[in-house]
């Protein structure tokens, strides 16, 4: 079941970088029609910097999730692997923690700013305000999924290899 359950997280992160690299191509693709637009015809979508701003804060978040699970975020790592394996599994177990507890925090401001924003609309593009924060509580709740998935992971990894470091030292001393 577990394997399962990794399975499904790991297509879910494929999927979520998928989506970043799409909103990418478009944000690139609005971009530059806008600078063209501005400088070559001499006029500018109203809706190309809301939407690029918007955007740009959707993939910087959703991808800051990604690399909770990837563990491409910023990590003391030239420090867990010069511990010893028990003391780097700790402090590997104490940064996801602490990512855990960022992103509670990340998750409830989120939710009160999309709740005090949600009645105000964009300039131009005539949307609420709160569509374009939604993506802060969404984001903390994936991370905090992940950490906790991550935390899981390498306590059950650790077990795994204490149980197995336990039947060699077993067989050495039956010997």
């Amino acid at each position: 079941m577990r394997k399962d359950l990794w399975r499904i997280v790991n297509r879910f992160e494929r999927i979520l970088t998928g989506f970043i690299a799409v909103l990418m191509v478009i944000v690139t693709i609005v971009v530059c029609w806008q600078v063209f637009d501005r400088y070559v015809l001499h006029k500018s979508p109203y809706w190309a910097e809301e939407f690029s701003v918007t955007a740009m804060m959707w993939m910087g978040l959703l991808g800051a999730a990604g690399a909770v699970w990837t563990g491409n975020h910023m990590r003391l790592e030239l420090l867990t692997k010069h511990l010893p394996a028990r003391f780097g599994l700790v402090l590997e177990i104490l940064i996801e923690g602490a990512i855990i507890y960022f992103s509670y925090f990340l998750f409830k401001q989120g939710i009160e700013l999309v709740s005090a924003m949600w009645t105000s609309q964009l300039s131009t593009i005539r949307l609420s305000i709160g569509i374009t924060y939604i993506v802060i509580p969404v984001s903390a709740g994936i991370m905090i999924l992940f950490a906790i998935l991550k935390i899981v992971e390498k306590a059950s990894g650790a077990n795994a290899k204490s149980d197995q470091q336990e039947i060699e030292n077993g067989g050495e001393n039956a010997r």
